[in-house]
């Protein structure tokens, strides 16, 4: 059984800023280093329970920034990981073959005070919305999941992000390991603690896993992108993107796969062997 694992940064226990990749002074290193060593600690507590719960490969997106914030080297040996700068598409390898997906290390959506580092995708978002449901990125990968009929079943992070994810996905499990006090300040489990919670809440999600629903959203989609910028000063060439104001657009698009080629230009449908079937 095939799972795939999403990951992000800004949600795991003990994180309660964004990641500064400018400052070289010595305390942000080791503040970056710790920020590495929380993430894979809670990575390889849900690659541990996914085994218990029955799983024969995981892989796991490294999806955090340029895709370099897991410690590969302390990585459970059993996973695969998918990294680096420049990939082809968002989520790649996420197919039909996959039986689940999950989501470790969540942040909620833009506009989410008091969650710890709300955003979506970027801090130039103000809101996104497809055909009218208000969704941050937890919700964008749960819906490209959705179109290969793989559910979302876990997610763990801010408290936030756990109720933001439950409003779309009935049934889905969560783990919160923090709750926001304000977008730089949380309360949060101590690492060990959030890494036991992980590891059974993931065991719990695979037994539930029939359960589950994929997230699926009736096509056409149309995304509304707020910004907090006027960053849409010119028509699109696209007729199916329309400039409403100098901040906000809406795209049209027949899917999931054609958003995010309008949206960023990933291929509509980009297909990649895995690396246990190409070895």
């Amino acid at each position: 059984m095939k799972i795939y694992m999403m990951t992000d940064l800004e949600g795991v226990a003990g994180v309660t800023d964004f990641e500064d990749r400018t400052s070289d002074t010595h305390d942000n290193h080791e503040a970056r280093m710790r920020m590495r060593r929380l993430l894979t600690g809670e990575v390889n507590a849900a690659i541990e329970g996914l085994f218990e719960a029955g799983a024969t490969q995981v892989i796991v997106n490294d999806g955090h920034g340029a895709g370099y914030t897991i410690d590969y080297e302390h990585l459970d040996p059993r996973a695969q990981i998918i990294h680096g700068v420049e990939r082809p598409v968002w989520l790649p390898l996420l197919d039909e073959t996959c039986a689940a997906t999950l989501l470790i290390g969540a942040h909620a959506k833009a506009t989410s005070p008091p969650a710890v580092a709300y955003h979506t995708m970027s801090k130039g978002v103000k809101n996104w919305s497809i055909n009218g449901i208000s969704i941050g990125e937890m919700g964008l990968q749960a819906l490209i999941a959705g179109h290969y009929g793989v559910p979302m079943i876990f997610v763990s992070g801010d408290h936030y992000a756990c109720e933001e994810i439950k409003a779309l996905i009935p049934g889905i499990v969560t783990v919160a390991v923090k709750r926001g006090l304000s977008r730089r300040s949380a309360i949060s489990w101590a690492p060990q603690k959030a890494r036991e919670l992980i590891r059974e809440g993931v065991k719990e999600a695979m037994a539930k896993l029939d359960q589950i629903p994929p997230f699926r959203l009736e096509p056409p989609l149309v995304l509304r992108d707020e910004r907090y910028e006027e960053v849409f000063t010119k028509p699109s060439a696209d007729p199916d993107i329309r400039i409403i104001d100098h901040s906000t657009r809406e795209i049209r698009a027949k899917d999931v796969l054609d958003l995010m080629h309008k949206l960023y230009g990933h291929p509509r449908d980009y297909r990649v062997p895995s690396l246990a079937d190409s070895l």
